[in-house]
């Protein structure tokens, strides 16, 4: 296929071309501000509700987590709510 191939009226491959490459350009660019600047939900049915003891930090931390993401302290039992 030449640059010059008419696709539609007077419309050619090269006059297109342009246009695709930034379309594609800017749909790639949305794709990774969406990867990597969006927020994830988070699943609560694996979490508890914490409230250290050591610092007062208070969220939601995995059943499974063993330290406060705040201050690293060691999660006891009767700290998690």
């Amino acid at each position: 296929m030449n640059w010059d191939t008419i696709i539609f009226n007077d419309i050619t491959v090269g006059q297109i071309a342009p246009w695709a490459a930034g379309a594609l350009a800017l749909y790639v660019t949305l794709k990774i501000y969406t990867i990597f600047f969006t927020k994830k939900k988070v699943n609560l049915q694996h979490t508890v509700y914490f409230v250290c003891s050591s610092c007062q930090w208070e969220g939601h931390i995995s059943k499974f987590g063993t330290l406060c993401p705040k201050c690293a302290a060691p999660v006891r039992d009767e700290d998690r709510a």
